[in-house]
């Protein structure tokens, strides 16, 4: 009886390592850096609140894997679809919202582009128009 504690209660010391070791092996390739002054405050922060939801979302895939190891009924089996359609349909909702974020910044950006190319033009001098060389023979004799 002992012994099977003394096993029971050295697997309880090792999981939280097995899953920290999940977390690294099913974590996503890592997004590449986001140059801020080209784009906007708004999609920066759609962005981050995506990596934020993936953190949680792996999170909770974690944790409904350690209580489905727990599980002798096999419920968390059960809810474990539930919890994954969930996720999809959250993390859809953010990159909708990034996708309006983006258009948004592409679209002021090509307004700014159109105004500045405006500008450009307007302030622009005009060149005189040079003089013809037969002319100006006859003004040096």
């Amino acid at each position: 009886m002992i012994f099977q504690r003394r096993v029971s209660l050295g697997l309880l010391a090792v999981l939280p390592l097995l899953a920290g070791c999940t977390q690294t092996t099913n974590s996503p390739p890592a997004t590449p850096a986001v140059d801020p002054a080209v784009v906007g405050p708004r999609a920066l922060a759609a962005l981050e609140e995506v990596e934020r939801t993936r953190a949680r979302h792996r999170e909770q895939a974690t944790n409904i894997a350690v209580l489905s190891f727990f599980d002798p009924t096999g419920i968390s089996a059960l809810a474990k679809p539930a919890m994954e359609a969930e996720q999809r349909r959250e993390l859809d909702e953010k990159y909708k919202r990034v996708e309006e974020e983006l258009r948004k910044t592409i679209e002021e950006a090509e307004a700014l582009k159109a105004q500045n190319k405006a500008r450009s033009a307007a302030s622009k001098p005009r060149k005189r128009a040079r003089a013809v060389p037969a002319q100006a023979e006859a003004k040096v004799e």
